[in-house]
């Protein structure tokens, strides 16, 4: 599907907004690979000579900055009239603030202030993004333009990665790594500043308050280009929604869906995959982060096109990639169990694989959809809350767990996957029944 004939300002908005979102996956890899460079037994000039433990508060710390600031988008909409470009442009300062404030860190709590200002910062983004594209999307490509949010997480998670394994193995500075954030923050803050337009959407459901000027909306699309005919196809398409969608069924999909993607084991992968198969490939262990992000940037384009294809659709993929996960897991409990280290890597990118292609972009996606149309900011707000709550819960309990059922695998570190891949099929089946496609 080419986006070709589509204006260059209605193209370069997708980009800014879509690149909010590129700052969320930035910060969730930006210390995956400088693990040597904040750990040490002594404080030198290549490294901060923190513990562990320290370690592991700077990487939470985000997490929680990021569950925090989404719960506070649900009120704030009740109270303040904040257009979307406006929260944007806050989250793209919160990104540029934080990631200056890392790359001058030299002590711990430095380190946790900066990254408590990413994580806020990416926050408002999650909540934001999903709502902004799903509003300045045309009908016939609005899943296509929502799997942006996806890609640009994984660009970043990508990105960071990269950079941060070239700084090591290097022998570079590991402040590179917050400097590159920083550099796109203030290209994004400058283009926000200077070029960016409210959401035609947000314009027309605020319409009413004061501040915000007469036909506001239709000057908006206007100068990004948008054919006017469109505009009686999204309000019939809202219609048709507030009817047909109740609330409660909307926040249970919402909470299905993000429980689904962050109980998925993905994330466990993401944290701890060196862990998971040092043992077995001790030769490509530093390297498995970096394929594994790879992989899944790669596996994330393929929804693009099939979002939108009637043949595949949200809930074909969904079940797809929640299927294939569970029976992924499984091999790699089989293979971490009878020490196949060629099958364990393989079903490691295999799982990496159908979550690319469902349970990681799609849930961003129907949060607009399934919600009455007056309570999207919402459902968005409380099912990202959601999603960073679990996704604390995973890193912190993926490692105790593992060790728990090492008594009944021999230490091997397979059981966990037969749980894993049990609560993977069991949310297919749970999808299966719930989610009825509009």
């Amino acid at each position: 599907m080419s986006l070709l004939p589509w204006p260059a300002l209605w193209a370069a908005m997708i980009l800014w907004v879509a690149m909010a979102t590129f700052q969320f996956g930035f910060g969730i890899s930006e210390l995956n690979a400088l693990h040597s460079r904040f750990v040490g037994a002594v404080a030198t000039r290549e490294c901060l000579g923190l513990t562990d433990v320290q370690y592991g508060y700077a990487t939470a710390i985000y997490t929680c900055g990021g569950g925090l600031a989404s719960m506070i988008m649900i009120p704030l909409p009740m109270y303040v009239h904040v257009g979307r470009r406006t929260c944007l442009n806050a989250a793209t300062t919160l990104a540029l603030l934080g990631s200056l404030l890392l790359a001058c860190s030299t002590r711990l709590p430095l380190v946790l202030c900066a990254r408590l200002l990413q994580g806020l910062g990416a926050g408002v983004a999650v909540v934001q993004v999903p709502l902004y594209l799903q509003e300045l999307a045309p009908p016939s490509i609005a899943g296509t333009i929502g799997i942006c949010n996806q890609l640009a997480t994984v660009a970043g998670i990508l990105v960071a990665q990269a950079v941060g394994t070239w700084a090591v193995l290097g022998h570079h500075a590991w402040q590179r790594v917050p400097q590159v954030s920083a550099v796109v923050a203030a290209l994004q803050l400058a283009f926000g500043l200077s070029y960016a337009v409210e959401s035609p959407g947000w314009l027309d459901a605020h319409s009413a308050v004061p501040g915000v000027p007469a036909r506001a909306a239709e000057a908006v699309r206007a100068r990004l280009g948008l054919d006017y005919g469109a505009l009686p196809q999204h309000t019939s398409r809202d219609n048709q929604r507030a009817s047909s969608l109740s609330l409660e069924q909307g926040l249970r999909t919402v909470a299905l869906t993000q429980a689904a993607q962050q109980l998925s084991g993905v994330n466990a992968i993401m944290y701890y995959s060196t862990g998971i198969l040092s043992a077995l490939l001790p030769s490509m262990a530093p390297f498995v982060g970096l394929v594994i992000t790879m992989i899944n940037a790669a596996m994330t384009l393929p929804p693009l096109w099939l979002v939108d294809d009637p043949r595949f659709g949200r809930k074909r993929l969904l079940l797809l990639s929640a299927t294939g996960m569970g029976v992924f897991s499984l091999v790699l409990a089989y293979a971490l169990a009878y020490a196949h280290a060629w099958l364990s890597g393989i079903a490691i990118v295999l799982m990496i694989a159908c979550f690319s292609v469902g349970l990681g972009p799609v849930p961003f996606v129907l949060i607009p959809e399934v919600m009455p149309p007056a309570h999207v900011t919402t459902g968005s707000a409380m099912g990202l809350g959601l999603n960073w709550v679990l996704n604390l819960c995973v890193a912190l309990s993926f490692q105790p767990l593992r060790r728990l059922l090492g008594a009944l695998d021999g230490h091997t570190g397979g059981m966990v996957f037969v749980v894993l891949g049990g609560l993977n099929l069991g949310f297919a089946v749970a999808m299966h029944r719930m989610y009825t496609p509009i």
